[in-house]
């Protein structure tokens, strides 16, 4: 504005402005002047040349032109009606190729309306969609926008780079957002780093009745000193008596986003005479366009730039995406996130990838969004109808030559039904053991699977195992460890693989993140890590249970250990780790007065039976029964672990029983010792069932092996061993899905009749399977 004026005077009308590259174009008239483009990087000249760049269109109009008369009668108001004319005509055109890009994709439309659904904006969506590449499935789809939102939400890079000595720090923003309990928050934790001597308060709030009160509350807690000021010479001179090391922590008072002394407060706090730092309090609760007012109305209020943001009452938002939303398009790096109401504790330091997946996992604890539209919705709006791209006969000759040598066998040829077996090779999309297993297939073949990319996709997996279990009707996420003996390449002397393996409470597979392998190599895992001495094997079983604790968030994590030493057992419960330990029938615990086994105490045990198995469990058959047929009993006691030198531990043995229902045969008797940590609420039930997935999970154990030979046997190239371990445990759970899972059972019977067998498939059958329905798939997307 301020160059507009000084090339057409105080009287200068903004035609319209678009960015370019470099800076913003500005198209400006006047009373006696034709329009002329001012390019904000360049100062504006006022002579009648056409500026650098300027097209002639743009030029001014001679005198003595065709229709001059005309523009210098009414100037302005046709300008103006250019203008409109003109951003009417590119809003326009953007929303036709918008539009056609959500009916050209429908993966674009469907990942659309998913993230409306978590709160974020249509302007965001639309700027980050149109770059989401072609032909990817809805949960690839998804996983890439969470990606975006990784790499363009800025946050602080650490707190250390805020608390530096002779800080100045502002936070600033709307009535009842939060900052004076947020203030108080940052204050406990400057007083933790550097002591009271080196923090003062000061409020600006004397405007709100018992503000400054509040404040002083918090500092006599502190023990810093605090001063109310409320204008900027008084906050000038207090500023100048307090030390250069000493950090200024300042409360303002809370001024809507629509009221002009926002630029009064602005312009006290730049002039004090001391950099200050403002940061913006962004109300979590709000909506997502008064979150945008009120970011765009602090960030050109004519005072210091803002530094970042604090999202505050978190604890009571129903979805984070407008706030996160609003810190990406106005580039505001979250500094921290309040999450309720007690001082210091209910303030965190989060990562981007926390705090999208905080974004992805709290909403789903909320009903359905009201204020997003459906699929139905968007169905009427865009009145989109399927529209098939005609193929010659000579494409589809070759389409079913190539698809009909991916299903011949042995036995011959069975008639090829392109559009079936498209069908159910689609429902690899829906499974997030499968998806996640064809993706790194894929990969193979492009060499992609680097030590980053498993580190990467580890992090990845895990993320989407989350997001995975916050969709489902599941809260509790089971995390198994097993162990399987691989000969790798050509060595006499097997090594030892440690596979963590994730599931929901009712046994549906979720993904396989982690990875470990020892032996004669020495020791690797697939994040990276490779040293040449071996862990002892307890360690590398808590190395695996310590990395799933550090990415759950806020789910509940139960692991499954297969025994495992006292020592082990003593660890989890001193990090207060939820754990359940299979233990054999011999196993001796200390009980009421003296010592006895688990062989002799379930003979004591009074058994109680599990109601609705077939319901709670979405598995299709246990130890090789169907659901249906089998019993599950149950019983509960307390015992305790009694070692010389270490302090007794006590824990709950629980018998699980599974018989025949109609014979009464016992099928299997196991016995789990349990520490529940947080989930005090555990009943004896889920107990039960998870010790019976536990032992389902030996499957994907025993596909391990043939797995990893057809990783081998696939690949033109000799592999790097942990690329193929990662591939082969994805394979294995994906394995592991198809044969156990209720809800996998369509694309089993597919597997099936592509190897034309009727029986049961083994499981080397069963990953040639995997593999040749992966080959299809892939064909099918190229045809």
């Amino acid at each position: 504005m301020r160059q507009v004026r000084l090339a057409l005077g105080p009287d200068a009308l903004i035609v319209s402005n678009r960015r370019v590259n470099g800076g913003v174009e500005i198209l400006a008239t006047d009373a006696t002047a034709s329009a002329v483009p001012a390019p904000a990087v360049a100062p504006m000249q006022e002579s009648q040349s056409a500026p650098v760049g300027m097209s002639p269109a743009a030029m001014p109009v001679p005198s003595n032109a065709p229709y001059a008369g005309v523009s210098q009668q009414q100037p302005a108001e046709l300008m103006s009606a250019i203008g409109a004319m003109r951003g009417a005509l590119e809003n326009r055109i953007d929303e036709l190729l918008w539009s056609n890009q959500l009916q050209r994709a429908p993966e674009t439309l469907s990942l659309f309306q998913t993230l409306l659904g978590y709160g974020f904006s249509t302007a965001l969506l639309r700027a980050m969609l149109k770059r989401m590449p072609a032909h990817l499935n809805d949960r690839a789809a998804f996983e890439w926008a969470r990606h975006e939102l990784d790499t363009h939400l800025p946050v602080l890079p650490s707190e250390d780079r805020l608390w530096q000595p002779g800080l100045a720090l502002a936070l600033v923003g709307p009535t009842g957002v939060g900052k004076t309990t947020t203030i108080a928050k940052l204050a406990a934790r400057c007083v933790k780093r550097f002591g009271p001597d080196k923090l003062v308060l000061i409020t600006t709030d004397t405007y709100r009745i018992g503000a400054h009160e509040q404040l002083k509350i918090y500092a006599d807690i502190l023990r810093v000193p605090v001063h109310v000021e409320q204008d900027s010479a008084g906050l000038r001179q207090l500023l100048l008596t307090i030390r250069p090391d000493q950090i200024i922590l300042i409360d303002n008072v809370g001024i809507s986003q629509r009221d002009s002394f926002v630029a009064d407060q602005a312009a006290l706090l730049s002039s004090a005479g001391r950099r200050i730092q403002r940061l913006l309090a962004l109300n979590a609760s709000s909506h997502g366009d008064t979150l945008d007012e009120v970011a765009r109305v602090y960030k050109t209020d004519g005072g210091t730039p803002l530094s970042g943001c604090i999202i505050t009452k978190v604890d009571e938002a129903s979805r984070l995406g407008p706030a996160l939303d609003t810190a990406i398009r106005y580039q505001l790096p979250v500094h921290y996130v309040s999450d309720g109401q007690k001082v210091p504790e209910n303030l965190r330091f989060m990562t981007a990838k926390q705090l999208v997946d905080m974004a992805f996992t709290r909403t789903a604890y909320n009903s359905k969004a009201l204020y997003a539209p459906t699929a139905g919705d968007l169905a009427a709006l865009l009145s989109v109808a399927e529209q098939k791209e005609s193929v010659s006969d000579a494409d589809d000759l070759a389409r079913k030559q190539k698809l009909t040598s991916l299903v011949m066998s042995g036995a011959g040829m069975r008639k090829l039904d392109v559009e079936g077996l498209r069908k159910h090779s689609s429902a690899i999309e829906h499974s997030l053991p499968l998806s996640a297993a064809f993706d790194s297939w894929r990969d193979l073949s492009s060499g992609q699977l680097d030590t980053p990319y498993l580190a990467e996709q580890a992090e990845d997996l895990m993320r989407s195992a989350i997001h995975e279990l916050s969709e489902s009707t599941g809260t509790v996420m089971l995390s198994s460890y097993q162990a399987v003996n691989i000969a790798i390449n050509d060595e006499p002397e097997k090594s030892k693989a440690l596979l963590t393996n994730l599931c929901t409470e009712h046994g549906e597979a979720l993904a396989a993140p982690l990875q470990q392998l020892a032996g004669p190599m020495g020791w690797l895992n697939t994040v990276g890590e490779h040293v040449l001495k071996e862990p002892q094997w307890a360690d590398q079983l808590l190395q695996a249970v310590q990395w799933v604790e550090a990415r759950r968030n806020t789910t509940a994590v139960m692991h499954m250990l297969d025994g495992f030493t006292p020592s082990v057992w003593q660890a989890l419960v001193a990090a207060d780790t939820a754990f359940m330990a299979s233990v054999p029938l011999g196993s001796r615990f200390w009980h009421e007065n003296g010592t006895t086994s688990a062989a002799a105490r379930i003979k004591q045990m009074q058994f109680n039976a599990v109601s609705d198995l077939s319901r709670k469990l979405k598995l299709q058959q246990l130890v090789g029964q169907s659901i249906p047929s089998l019993t599950l009993w149950v019983a509960k006691e307390r015992v305790s672990i009694r070692q010389r030198g270490v302090a007794e531990l006590p824990l709950d043995l629980v018998a699980v029983r599974l018989t025949d229902r109609y014979s009464g045969a016992v099928l299997r008797d196991m016995v789990v010792l349990v520490y529940a940590g947080a989930m005090s609420m555990l009943s004896e039930a889920d107990v039960a069932m998870w010790a019976i997935l536990q032992h389902e999970q030996r499957l994907v154990g025993r596909l391990l092996i043939p797995a990893w030979r057809a990783v081998h046997d696939e690949s033109s190239v000799e592999l790097p061993v942990a690329q193929q371990l990662r591939l082969a445990a994805l394979l294995a759970l994906a394995g592991s899905d198809l044969q156990s899972g209720s809800s996998q059972q369509g694309l089993y019977g597919q597997l099936q009749l592509l190897l034309q067998q009727r029986n049961t498939l083994s499981a080397p059958k069963l990953v040639e399977a995997i593999l040749r329905c992966f080959a299809l798939k892939e064909a099918l997307q190229e045809a």
